[in-house]
């Protein structure tokens, strides 16, 4: 009598558990709307900053910012199978840019993941060449900015963000336009960001005349952060008919273990509690057939050591035009069912 009480528990719990997928379903296509018989296909246009700044703690005016001369990227977009694959190029800057802001390399690559219950940004950047600026710095139009060709930094790093309110609210509405949210909802989120910053240069990031103006650990030339914070956020769709507007925020307390060298070659660690932000912003138009929209993402860090601070952000501007076509045939796959693991029935 034991073994079919048992029997009678498990189908009783895993009927609820079905019975409450359906309804979670239920709830969720009254608020969201899939696109599960569409595929799509258009342009991107996007640029991405990579910014630092080093000031300091007694005079907000003693400041350097930190740029790269970096260039746009235009491509294509194609999302089938329920699979989304992008490609670009850069497009180049014209040489007089070039003259006034001097030359920059990268390598950047990103990933950036949105499911129904979560957010995954995840980044590799190599930058090296800066053109600075200064509040106390004023440089003619016809002069080129100060530039940094022995500057180098990496940056990698990872955030992962949880929607609670996944079943009435739709996060990939705003950025991939795989799903279409019906009306004005929102959601909490819960963060987790994990980073690490290196940067190193030939001579003190601070020009010597300006040192006694920042403060002890200006005169660094060798820096690594690394990071682990976590903290809460908010998400919310504002929806006009086929209009949206999405702003998220995310922020919180993040462990930094911070080790510097100055010019000397002493090496010198501290360990501090400062902050971190992760924001959205997204606008546009997602209808049946046709979507399009503008975002910017960033991600920012600000750490304090010595008498300075150091601010770095990294943000993606992102310019999305596309259009939906009705599956048929062969179209109608998913990825998933050429998969070798076995379906779920």
């Amino acid at each position: 009598m034991k073994g079919i009480r048992w029997i009678v528990l498990a189908c009783i719990f895993h009927l609820s558990v079905a019975v409450a997928g359906q309804d979670q379903d239920s709830v969720r296509s009254q608020h969201v709307k899939k696109f599960s018989d569409y595929f799509f296909a258009g342009m991107v246009l996007k640029k991405r900053d990579f910014t630092f700044e080093l000031t300091s703690q007694s005079d907000k005016n003693a400041r350097f910012s930190f740029k790269p001369n970096n260039a746009y990227s235009v491509g294509l977009f194609l999302n089938i199978f329920e699979v989304g694959v992008e490609a670009s190029l850069s497009v180049p800057i014209d040489v007089k840019n070039q003259q006034r802001y001097g030359t920059s390399t990268s390598t950047d690559l990103q990933v950036n993941a949105i499911s129904k219950s979560w957010i995954l940004d995840a980044f590799h950047q190599r930058y090296s060449g800066f053109y600075f600026t200064s509040p106390n710095l004023v440089v003619p139009d016809n002069q080129p900015y100060p530039h940094r060709d022995d500057l180098e930094t990496r940056n990698v790093g990872l955030s992962f963000s949880y929607i609670f309110n996944a079943n009435k609210f739709s996060l990939r509405s705003a950025y991939t336009f795989t799903e279409k949210q019906r009306m004005s909802r929102g959601s909490f989120l819960f963060s987790y960001i994990l980073s690490s910053f290196d940067l190193h240069a030939d001579s003190a990031l601070v020009e010597k005349a300006s040192l006694a103006s920042f403060g002890q650990g200006s005169n660094s030339n060798d820096l690594r952060f690394t990071s682990l914070g976590i903290g809460p956020g908010y998400s919310y769709n504002f929806v006009v008919k086929n209009f949206f507007l999405n702003l998220t925020l995310s922020a919180g307390p993040a462990h930094y273990w911070i080790r510097y060298t100055d010019e000397n070659g002493n090496i010198f660690y501290d360990i501090r509690i400062n902050g971190f932000t992760v924001g959205r912003v997204g606008i546009g138009y997602n209808g049946d057939r046709f979507f399009g929209g503008l975002s910017y993402s960033s991600q920012s860090r600000d750490v304090k050591f010595e008498e300075v601070i150091f601010n770095n952000s990294i943000g993606t501007f992102r310019l999305m035009l596309g259009y939906r076509f009705k599956e048929k045939g062969i179209l109608q796959k998913r990825a998933i069912d050429y998969s070798p693991l076995p379906k779920r029935g």
